[in-house]
């Protein structure tokens, strides 16, 4: 599978990358074998390939527990944030008033 230019320059807009030239052409150049590659792996034939199944269940994710702690952080927090307005953190807009 070959990636043309414009495609390239499609999914950088998409991805609201900006990418110079030179950076546009080495994309394109990058992007090919990885398509190609993943073209291939599209082929192969699994019929007959179980599943991935864990081993050990369970083991990989800790269980989601609430604590009692919530307030002391929330304290610790507002307490070292550089500005605040009471209780809300205040940060620089990113829409209004852009920097750079």
């Amino acid at each position: 599978m070959s990636i043309e230019r414009k495609e390239v320059e499609h999914l950088a807009l998409l991805s609201r990358i900006g990418f110079s030239d030179e950076e546009l052409e080495r994309m394109e150049k990058t992007l090919d074998p990885i398509l190609d590659y993943v073209g291939r792996l599209s082929k192969v034939d699994v019929q007959g390939v179980a599943e991935y199944q864990d081993e050990e269940p369970g083991l990989g994710l800790r269980a989601d527990v609430p604590s009692d702690c919530e307030e002391d952080v929330k304290h610790i927090i507002l307490e070292n944030f550089p500005d605040k307005l009471g209780d809300a953190l205040r940060v620089p807009g990113v829409f209004e008033n852009p920097k750079g």
